[in-house]
């Protein structure tokens, strides 16, 4: 299964991606066109992006083509790993992206942050929202003009403000609901 890149220099590239099925569910077309709409260029251009859950890295591989200076892809799957590496190479963007192989919550236990937007699109089965969106609102872990984006199923509710990050927008897609989280100190 393929994946287009939407946007960017990339805009029109083809990334592999695994096949649907074991909780596996890709961002759709629509939904991703629609996350970097309104985030709007100049919120990932020059930036440190943080791609959670990243599977085929199709978020993390958008905010390259749109001017990331690197990402981080985290992901337990040591095939889905192989794939985003693959991706890389297909992409020719190597030297921009770093492929963390682990699951999310151990690398927010041990991550300095310092990021400038962080993507989460786990599987829809997770429980630890709390506990994940928790570690992403701790002090430091995002700059200040920082941006969490998380694709959720639309009947988890995610709480107003986790730490340093407060919710400024949501939306609904089908069965997904992407929730916006600033930083916002005070």
């Amino acid at each position: 299964m393929s994946i287009r890149i939407s946007g960017g220099y990339l805009k029109g590239r083809l990334i592999n991606s695994p096949k649907n099925g074991d909780g596996i569910r890709p961002t759709t077309a629509r939904v991703k066109l629609a996350i970097f709409s309104t985030l709007g260029q100049d919120r990932v251009r020059s930036k440190k992006v943080l791609d959670l859950y990243s599977c085929s890295g199709a978020l993390g591989f958008e905010s390259i083509s749109r001017g990331a200076v690197s990402v981080d892809f985290v992901e337990k799957n040591n095939k889905n790993c192989d794939l985003i590496i693959r991706n890389m190479e297909l992409l020719e963007v190597r030297g921009l992206g770093k492929v963390h192989r682990t699951n999310s919550e151990m690398f927010l236990n041990r991550s300095d942050g310092e990021y400038d937007v962080v993507f989460l699109d786990p599987p829809y089965a997770i429980d630890n929202w709390d506990f994940v969106m928790s570690k992403v609102g701790e002090p430091g872990f995002m700059n200040s003009d920082g941006v969490v984006i998380a694709e959720h199923f639309r009947s988890v509710n995610l709480s107003e403000s986790y730490g340093f990050i407060k919710c400024v927008d949501s939306r609904s897609y089908g069965d997904s609901n992407i929730s916006y989280y600033e930083v916002s100190v005070g």
